[in-house]
């Protein structure tokens, strides 16, 4: 008698959610998003792998399944695999409910969207201590995003009617949509502005070093290379007052605007103007750009992270030339409208003009990513 051959069943997360149709977005992400129907579907978030026997071999591990472990944190917890996994399935369904969609693929677009993708490490020893910015390797992305969307779930659960499931539920549709009603969006964004720590060697404000009765000190900054970085940051902002031929060289001048804008911003804001330039010149610095790469007619553009000396050199330049262009053909003067331009990017706030054309660049370098 021949055999019959029965068709091979799909396998089923829960024997109800689907891996066939999950899309990783990210393509640096797609080796550690453990989601391929061939290698790591199951049935259940379990498979007793011993993903942590040798480096690396987490990446391995069903993603759906590190959710489920890292819900096992903190000693009370460890080990209550089956009361991890009931909490996940149960999420799973609500966030089904609620959106329609494929939770499977909640959770990858809720992972790709809190994973932090720079850090502030600390360089040097004993008081030689400074603070550099770093990349994100992709498999710690995933670590910090796994990490905080539990953390999130867990701290919104505590003395809450809601039960961990929901909580969990809830931040993951909110770190799918990229809303900061997430807790793990929210921390993401902290750490990257964390990142401006980054910062501090390039915008020369030590009241040892840097500071001046006058944004002016004569030095020979560019003289070699790197060397403006120790430039007064607000002889920096001042000189960048000089472009263009016709105000070469006009450095009373533009001592005088600078001194008009920062009495108009303690006027305005009854805050420091050295602070309220800082911040204007940390939120108008772009993070990446998108570069030519290539020559002749196979050029192709690629998306770069900026080095924190040109954020601070971007940053400069946008802030003066959206004084320049407000002020021109305007009743107001280029002082009135620099203190403008200064209040609104220290704010963050789309009326300036450094913010949007920052936000402009890095969405160009986010669609050659």
């Amino acid at each position: 008698m021949a055999e019959v051959e029965l068709p091979q069943q799909e396998v089923k997360l829960f024997s109800r959610w689907s891996f066939e149709d999950v899309q990783v977005n990210d393509i640096s992400l797609a080796d550690y998003l453990a989601v391929n129907p061939t290698k790591h579907a199951t049935y259940l978030p379990h498979t007793a792998g011993r993903y942590s026997a040798k480096r690396f071999r987490k990446a391995q591990c069903p993603i759906v399944e590190r959710l489920t472990n890292s819900l096992m944190m903190h000693g009370r917890n460890n080990g209550k695999k089956i009361m991890a996994v009931r909490i996940v399935k149960h999420a799973m369904e609500i966030i089904h409910l609620l959106t329609d969609a494929n939770p499977i693929q909640v959770i990858v677009d809720a992972i790709i969207n809190s994973g932090p993708r720079e850090d502030a490490t600390r360089i040097g020893s004993a008081g030689a201590v400074r603070r550099q910015a770093v990349d994100i390797s992709p498999l710690r992305r995933v670590n910090q995003a796994i990490y905080l969307l539990t953390t999130g779930a867990r701290e919104s659960a505590f003395r809450n009617i809601k039960t961990i499931a929901e909580c969990l539920a809830d931040e993951l549709i909110n770190a799918a949509k990229g809303s900061s009603n997430s807790y793990a969006i929210k921390k993401k964004d902290e750490i990257e502005r964390v990142n401006d720590i980054s910062l501090a060697d390039y915008l020369a404000v030590n009241p040892t070093k840097h500071a001046t009765y006058l944004p002016h000190t004569a030095g020979r900054y560019s003289a070699k290379r790197f060397r403006k970085a120790q430039c007064p940051i607000v002889e920096r902002l001042t000189n960048s007052l000089m472009m263009h031929g016709r105000n070469n060289g006009k450095k009373i001048m533009a001592v005088r605007i600078v001194k008009h804008a920062m009495e108009i911003i303690h006027l305005l804001t009854d805050a420091n103007p050295i602070q309220v330039i800082v911040d204007a010149i940390i939120n108008s610095g772009p993070r990446e750009d998108a570069t030519r790469i290539g020559s002749a007619g196979a050029v192709r553009r690629q998306a770069v992270d900026i080095s924190p000396l040109r954020r601070v050199n971007q940053a400069i330049y946008l802030l003066t030339t959206g004084a320049r262009e407000s002020a021109f053909r305007n009743i107001k003067t280029i002082a009135e409208c620099l203190a403008d331009e200064l209040i609104n990017a220290a704010k963050g706030s789309s009326n300036s003009y450094a913010i949007k054309k920052k936000d402009e660049i890095e969405r160009v370098a986010k669609a050659n990513r």
